[in-house]
């Protein structure tokens, strides 16, 4: 695909972006032709960092960029989906723990796979080299804003 324009090719927001919507895009059609009907991109994230281990609400939003009040909302949809449940924090009786329930696993098994078959297919496209340096890059970045 060309670039169109200059600004496209100078413009970190706008190319991140566009890519960031065509990867939600990509996982979500994905994850509906296997099955997962009401599976939103918005999920991907919370399933990913719950996959191993709960998290309270707190961590995900703070590990996420995003206010809990978000999470909050985000999480009590996934938990009428029947993809997270709560249990008591053993550390701490006053709060909650979010860990993801069977379907959640599956669901986060499935979506780890669309992701990891894109990251082979950009490997691909672009090579092995210029997909680790574009990977280094992108977390330089990541790493600037913190």
């Amino acid at each position: 695909m060309a670039i169109n324009s200059k600004v496209e090719l100078d413009n970190v927001f706008v190319t991140v972006t566009k890519l960031r919507r065509k990867l939600d895009a990509q996982i979500e059609a994905e994850l509906h032709y296997v099955g997962y009907k009401n599976f939103k991109s918005s999920y991907l994230p919370i399933l990913i960092m719950l996959y191993k281990e709960g998290r309270s609400v707190v961590n995900i939003a703070y590990d996420y960029g995003i206010s809990k009040q978000a999470i909050s909302k985000l999480t009590a949809e996934m938990m009428n989906e029947s993809l997270l449940k709560t249990l008591v924090n053993k550390d701490d009786r006053r709060s909650m723990t979010l860990v993801l329930t069977a379907a959640g696993k599956r669901m986060a098994t499935d979506a780890r796979k669309c992701v990891s078959k894109l990251n082979d297919n950009y490997k691909t496209l672009i090579g092995k080299n210029k997909y680790d340096q574009m990977m280094e890059s992108l977390l330089s970045l990541l790493a600037f804003h913190d």
